[in-house]
């Protein structure tokens, strides 16, 4: 197995992760039916031409009268207009109704956004402990001395500080670190020391990725939550208020993450080390470097976006579609 080429972190001024800003039903008419056909009877006075007088027998009654010239305008006009309004539906499709929520759904859906939204404080001791227990499980044995040390580079930190990598990632960031430590070992060791494949001479920072990888499923899955004004509007457009429940994703790849969602409650965590695993084989397949990390990101995200498309029945089968086509990951467990 190969090791990675070690390069001096001092010289990456490039931050991987983005300051990120907090960002943030229509009813269907019933089918018109087309009304029965009156057969046009030619004139007495003109046999030669063919013109097509609009005949209504019995009583003169005006709306079987404008039923008739509707049906007339079809049968000349219908073929051509309806072209074109087809083409205008695909320019402007109708918005798709949303999903209704299970209680077991918004549940986990409302837990999984209040992870999401929790912001990092260094401040919180609970939050100093998670970061001493992921250098537990990085560095077996080694104990953590120090908040601030150079040794975090070694972890994948940026600098000294762990805490200035944080940004937009949040608290749930460092807990998925720490999920993929404890349940799936092997896996984190290996993307940690970064012994598989023919390494860049600059490689991606390990725990800033993870981080990157945690902002960049949940805004795939729409699991950031509006704050502010965007809060207002998304309250306003869908007429509920807190009271309701979450709203349900918008995003495809939210919704169909639903399903997933309600047979699991680590669903978004399995995903996250699936998804790493995919990110390491992606880098190495593109023989990427530092500076193309967003392009790798953008790539992951795509796949991920395809997988979930498919609808798979669960989180094993999601798994075997992310990483069918990457070597090791039979060894997954």
């Amino acid at each position: 197995m190969r090791r990675r080429k070690q390069a001096k972190d001092d010289q990456l001024t490039e931050s991987l992760l983005d300051d990120y800003d907090e960002r943030d039903a229509e009813d269907v008419g019933p089918e018109v039916q087309e009304p029965p056909r009156h057969k046009a009877v030619p004139s007495a006075e003109a046999p030669s031409r063919h013109t097509a007088l609009i005949v209504h027998p019995g009583e003169f009654n005006l709306q079987a009268f404008i039923q008739s010239i509707l049906a007339w305008w079809q049968r000349m006009f219908g073929a051509c207009f309806g072209q074109i309004f087809s083409y205008a539906t695909h320019l402007w499709p109708a918005p798709s109704r949303e999903p209704e929520l299970s209680l077991l759904q918004a549940e986990r859906l409302q837990q999984l956004r209040d992870r999401v939204a929790e912001k990092f404080d260094i401040g919180s001791p609970s939050h100093q402990d998670s970061l001493r227990r992921l250098w537990n499980l990085a560095f077996s044995g080694e104990p953590c001395t120090a908040l601030k040390t150079p040794r975090w580079k070694d972890m994948g930190w940026q600098g000294e500080d762990p805490a200035t990598d944080f940004r937009g990632a949040g608290l749930y960031g460092l807990d998925n670190l720490i999920y993929l430590a404890e349940v799936h070992p092997d896996t984190f060791r290996r993307l940690m020391d970064k012994t598989e494949g023919a390494r860049a001479t600059w490689e991606y920072p390990f725990a800033v990725a993870g981080l990157n990888l945690t902002w960049a499923l949940s805004e795939l899955l729409d699991l950031h939550t509006p704050t502010g004004a965007a809060a207002a509007a998304a309250a306003s457009s869908s007429g509920t208020g807190d009271s309701a429940g979450p709203r349900p994703p918008r995003s495809a790849a939210g919704r169909a993450f639903l399903k997933l969602m309600s047979e699991s409650d680590v669903a978004f965590e399995e995903l996250y080390c699936a998804a790493y695993c995919l990110l390491d084989a992606t880098w190495l397949d593109m023989r990427a470097s530092y500076m193309e990390f967003n392009a790798v990101m953008k790539r992951v995200k795509g796949e991920v976006e395809k997988a979930l498309a498919s609808r798979p029945a669960d989180m094993a089968q999601l798994r075997q579609r992310l990483l069918g086509g990457v070597p090791g990951a039979a060894a997954w467990d």
